[in-house]
């Protein structure tokens, strides 16, 4: 749903509210859905209405995430408020059968009602270099909160599913992945902390992909902050490849 659009000669511009953020920061956020400046020189005044609809509406928050040629419109950003929080790759592979996935030693399966607790737990306490994180306006305690909070509500979203994995009784790690056709699209991906550092890693995204094999699927997409080199590291180790690269942007009131 769009609840700002604006589409004129200089400025094409939509931007919807994120009704899970919202409730996270207790104020309204909202992330820009489509941005695009037409006129080959950058005008304050094609924002002006957009930015008046943010202060009537009382944001806390805004994201924009764009391509990285895309140059004009992050100028035009820039010089309303909104600052560079980080490039995010997009690790894909065309062919899951062109991966080696054997040797993992882990088990796969879908998280039950019991397990949700636990797993919502490794999810606010996992990640670190996320936006939210390195936004020095968030904190760290809400940016633990809305992932763990992501988890907990996984089961509303009918298209996203919670996956465990396990060695044994031991909880090493979860994916939460979307199917799409014949593509998984990875949501979010993490590692227990006490695991961090022994290899896990490695078995556990190894078991993920021989997981989806098994079902199917063929290809495989997500998105990781450019900053977070260890897991950047273990994609190539993987054999994934890049698709180009995107930047986000945070309006904070």
């Amino acid at each position: 749903m769009i609840d700002y659009h604006l589409d004129s000669d200089t400025l094409l511009l939509s931007c919807r509210k994120v009704p899970w953020d919202t409730d996270v920061l207790q104020a309204p956020v909202g992330e820009i859905h489509s941005f695009l400046v037409r006129e080959s020189v950058i005008v304050q005044e094609m924002f002006k209405p957009f930015i008046d609809w943010v202060h009537a509406e009382g944001m806390a928050l805004i994201s924009c995430r764009l391509p990285h040629d895309k140059l004009r419109e992050s100028a035009l950003l820039e010089s309303n408020g909104f600052r560079f929080i980080e490039m995010v790759l997009h690790p894909v592979v065309q062919d899951i059968n062109q991966l080696d996935v054997s040797g993992h030693g882990l088990d796969i399966s879908v998280v039950n009602d019991e397990e949700l607790h636990a797993v919502a737990e490794i999810a606010g306490s996992a990640f670190s270099y996320e936006r939210f994180h390195v936004d020095p306006y968030l904190g760290q305690s809400i940016s633990d909160i809305r992932y763990r909070r992501w988890v907990e509500n996984s089961s509303s979203y009918s298209n996203q599913v919670l996956l465990k994995a396990t060695e044994g009784k031991k909880l090493v790690g979860f994916f939460l992945v979307e199917y799409k056709v014949d593509t998984v699209y990875w949501h979010l991906t993490a590692v227990a902390p006490e695991f961090h550092g022994l290899g896990y890693g490695y078995r556990v995204w190894k078991a993920m992909i021989d997981h989806h094999h098994q079902f199917g699927a063929r290809n495989i997409a997500t998105t990781i902050s450019a900053r977070n080199t260890p897991v950047l590291n273990l994609y190539s180790k993987l054999g994934f490849r890049f698709a180009p690269p995107e930047m986000t942007f945070h309006w904070n009131r």
